[in-house]
């Protein structure tokens, strides 16, 4: 009538995943057991034959450790699933043996159900419990101390009760846990997949990054090479079509930098190697990079760096935040804007500003186009992640940078750093 099965399955319908329950359910059998002994050492109460009860206590004990043996010797049989089958005939047993209604050997009717509920389906629960209170209202009237009175019938009752909502309730909680097990080992799982399809993502995006990197060196060298050699010889159109080439590839190393560096951001694998510098440089080599880029758009860029900019940071990162910032303003303003660069060393920080007259950023927008992929209304072009890895370098430095509308049209990019403590020049 009972399967002893381990039930694997769904939690609401096939009970619980093998051993979940196991450690838990050991504990509580025996503090039970711990229990009816000590009560019965300190209240010794005759049974049937005038035997005290606490040898039948050392009995139940002794099939318990039976129990135990078994669960560890057959791998078959690790789970208590099968326990209840054997459960109820020696409970029945030593109750028998008993000779008050209710004493401390009926706990291993409880105990029992307890067992049964927690790895049987609901519906065999119910059936074992009512199979369980069959077998105690047929011993109830054998025990020496019973008497048919409205007292002892309401207790009976009573017990039966309290026999069923435990037998319920635990079955209901159990499949509840489990469900809840299940669920939260499914999360683990695809919070697993998915961890490891993003190592696999960056991965490929750090691989092809460097792949694509030698050969686009060796075309900005060549192509660096035939402008240098052969530009005078070239027809107009030849000399349009050469520096287009280069203009590309500058874009298509823009956009390689970016991908590498959000990699790198993202498993925090990115490292500044530090030391003193004037920004001035670091700003001069970000104008060469992106001069073929604004020469395209007919846009003009100004500087305004009058004194020594003195910081300790990461030349060819910080290099990256300004290609960023002037590839951002070359994408996003219309041909023939002016872009500045201006700079200025205070007491404790050095601010650089990188402006320019194109329609602006709305103010709902300043803080939004920092994050990943963000794109303005209408805009198109470039990764989309050039302004976030300009933010994350920057703050990789202790600085901050932040965004503004000019008063007379256009949107100003602020760099804060902090200053070089000796606050001389390199």
């Amino acid at each position: 009538m009972f399967s002893s099965q381990p039930l694997n399955s769904r939690p609401d319908e096939q009970g619980t995943p093998a051993h979940q329950f196991d450690p838990a359910l050991t504990w509580l059998r025996w503090t039970i057991l711990a229990t009816m002994l000590l009560i019965t050492l300190a209240w010794p109460v005759p049974g049937r034959w005038g035997h005290q009860l606490w040898p039948y206590v050392l009995a139940f004990i002794g099939y318990n450790v039976v129990i135990e043996v078994t669960r560890r010797r057959i791998s078959s049989l690790r789970t208590y699933s099968w326990v209840p089958l054997f459960d109820l005939p020696t409970a029945g047993l030593l109750y028998f043996l008993d000779a008050e209604p209710g004493g401390p050997l009926f706990v291993s009717f409880y105990l029992a159900v307890v067992t049964a509920a927690t790895y049987w389906p609901v519906r065999a629960t119910v059936v074992y419990t009512l199979a369980v209170a069959i077998v105690i209202v047929v011993i109830a009237p054998t025990l020496p101390q019973w008497s048919p009175s409205a007292g002892n019938l309401r207790q009976l009752a009573a017990r039966m009760v309290v026999l069923l909502m435990i037998g319920i309730g635990t079955a209901v909680m159990a499949r509840r846990l489990a469900r809840q097990a299940e669920v939260a080992s499914l999360m683990r799982e695809e919070a697993m997949r998915l961890e490891e399809h993003e190592r696999l993502r960056s991965d490929f995006i750090g691989s092809i990054s460097h792949e694509l990197r030698t050969p686009l060196t060796a075309v900005r060298a060549g192509i660096g090479m035939l402008d240098a050699s052969a530009s005078d010889r070239l027809r107009e159109e030849e000399r349009r079509l050469l520096a287009n080439a280069r203009r590309n590839t500058e874009r298509l190393s823009l956009l390689i930098d970016d991908l590498l560096a959000s990699g790198q951001l993202e498993t925090g694998t990115l490292r500044l190697d530090q030391e003193p510098l004037d920004l001035r440089a670091v700003v001069t080599n970000a104008m060469s990079a992106m001069h073929p880029l604004l020469e395209q758009r007919d846009q003009d860029l100004e500087v305004d760096l009058p004194e020594p900019l003195p910081i300790k940071g990461d030349a060819r990162r910080l290099e990256q935040v300004l290609v960023n910032l002037l590839a951002n303003a070359n994408i996003h303003t219309p041909p023939g804007t002016r872009i500045t660069i201006s700079g200025r060393a205070g007491a404790d920080e050095i601010r650089l500003m990188v402006r320019d007259n194109g329609p602006g950023i709305p103010e709902p927008e300043m803080e939004a186009v920092f994050g990943r992929f963000h794109r303005l209304d209408g805009a198109a072009g470039g990764s989309g992640l050039g302004l976030t890895i300009a933010r994350s370098i920057v703050e990789l430095h202790g600085g901050q940078i932040w965004a503004e509308r000019v008063p007379e049209g256009g949107t100003s990019f602020t760099i804060e750093l902090s200053r070089r403590a000796d606050g001389g020049a390199p």
